[in-house]
This record gives structure tokens, C-alpha cells and sequence, in this order.
């Protein structure tokens, strides 16, 4: 996983005397969704995934916190409504399909809070290019910062896993209805378009930045061989004055 990130689902059951069931759920890109597990089990389980199976793991985990409940089959469907999870079954499969829209709704929330961070790194940039009328940043620190907006896109788009139905569903589409009824309510599709847009638009930045940079190395290096070429015929010029120098003149004696 490129980092961990942690949905935490909180448990509201029916009035019951049956012992709550507890699911958790680990998926690839870094995120655990908890069912039924008190706040200090998920605490330690998160700590201990982090330490043995994380790679870069986040300061602060991106945690989302809803209550779940049974409802009777045939009764409702089954959905997320005001922040309530409504199961039909005490199946794990069912818990798993709305685990997959849980998951990515948290890994988006990473990628949107690292976006944001850009976005305010970024806002001064233009604000002191109309000022000034100059770029303060280096071509390194451009090119670095246009590495990481691929890196940050790629992660965004090369996790079909985020972006399309996952592939479980191909295999058991029993409850794929619920886990597309949830991805909606967490308006995940809507939220991958927005952060690629935001992405676009810190791209242009930086391209532009990049052309202007390219613009400037090209006029000083044009400037750097103006005042080679000068040089060179101050060099002839007083070379030729050094040769006629016992003839009387540049041009002789009549």
C-alpha cells in the first residue's frame, strides 16, 4: 500500500442479545474498514497492519466514522442513508460490498487532503508572478513539483480499484447494487473528476512556469554568446592592432 488509511464504521445494532459480529476488512491501496470492533481493537489492529505491511504510512489517518443497523429484508433497500448503513443480512459479503465504496471514499479523502496542500502551496505563485513580475522558483523545484502532480494523478488513476467496479463483483455481483449505492452517496465518481480538474489546473501552472524558465535560460544563454562573439573580435581587432604595429598604422605608410 502507498499509505494506510483507516474507515472506521462504528456499530448501532437492532435490540438484540446476540453478541455483535465483528469484520474487518484490508484492502491493497492502504485502507482497513472496521465492523463491529471496539475503538481501542481498531486502534491496536491499525497499528499493527501499520507496522508490518505499510509502506510510507500517513502522520494522521484519514478515518470516517458511520453507524450501521439491520433491517428486514424486502423492508427497505439496502444503503446508506444519513450517514446509516442499512444491511438486509448478517452475510460478510454484504458488509464486504460496502467496504470497497468505504474504502475508496477514504483513500479519495487522502488524495484530496494532499491536493488541497498543493493548492495552498501553490496560490501564491501567480499572485507574486503579477506583483513582480518574476518567478522566485528554481527549475529544479518546477520540475520536482510536476513529478510529484504525476505521481499524486497516477495514484488517483492507475487504482482501478477506485475508479472502476471492483473485480470481486465479477465473480459475485450479488451485492453489487449495494456497493454502487453507497460509492454514489459518497459521490465517489464525482469526487476522482474534481481532483483530476484540480490537477489539471496546478499542472498549467507549472508548465507555464516551465516555459517561462526555458524562455529565460534560452535569452541568457543567446546573451552569453552575443558577448562571446564581442569578445572574440575585441580579441582580432586587437590582434590586428599588434601585427601593424611596427608598419606605421593599421593601414601602412604610403
Amino acid at each position: 500500500a502507498a499509505a494506510a488509511a483507516a474507515a472506521a464504521l462504528g456499530a448501532v445494532l437492532e435490540s438484540e442479545s446476540e453478541a455483535e459480529e465483528e469484520h474487518a476488512f484490508f484492502f491493497s491501496y492502504g485502507c482497513i474498514v472496521f465492523w463491529g470492533f471496539s475503538e481501542e481493537d481498531e486502534e491496536s489492529i491499525t497499528a499493527q497492519a501499520k507496522t508490518n505491511f505499510a509502506l510510507q504510512p500517513l502522520a494522521h489517518d484519514e478515518v470516517d466514522d458511520f453507524d450501521f443497523a439491520y433491517v428486514m429484508r424486502g423492508t427497505t433497500r439496502p444503503a446508506l442513508h444519513k450517514d446509516v448503513i442499512q444491511l438486509s443480512t448478517r452475510e460478510a459479503t454484504e458488509k464486504l460490498a460496502v467496504s470497497f465504496a468505504l474504502a475508496q471514499s477514504a483513500k479519495l479523502g487522502v488524495f484530496e487532503r494532499t491536493i488541497e496542500k498543493t493548492i495552498a502551496e501553490t496560490r501564491e505563485i501567480p499572485e507574486r508572478m503579477a506583483r513582480t513580475g518574476k518567478i522566485s522558483l528554481k527549475r529544479r523545484d518546477i520540475t520536482r513539483r510536476l513529478g510529484q502532480l504525476f505521481v499524486d494523478r497516477a495514484g488517483i488513476n492507475l487504482h482501478s480499484d477506485i475508479l472502476e467496479d471492483p473485480d470481486f463483483f465479477w465473480e459475485d455481483d450479488e451485492y453489487l447494487s449495494v456497493y454502487q449505492r453507497v460509492a454514489k452517496y459518497l459521490e465517489v465518481e464525482r469526487r476522482v473528476e474534481v481532483l483530476n480538474k484540480r490537477l489539471d489546473l496546478i499542472k498549467e501552472l507549472f508548465d507555464m512556469l516551465a516555459s517561462e524558465l526555458h524562455t529565460s535560460h534560452s535569452n541568457t544563454l543567446e546573451w552569453i554568446v552575443i558577448i562571446l562573439i564581442v569578445v572574440e573580435v575585441l580579441f582580432q581587432v586587437l590582434e590586428l592592432f599588434a601585427l601593424d604595429g611596427g608598419g606605421g598604422g593599421l593601414f601602412g605608410h604610403p
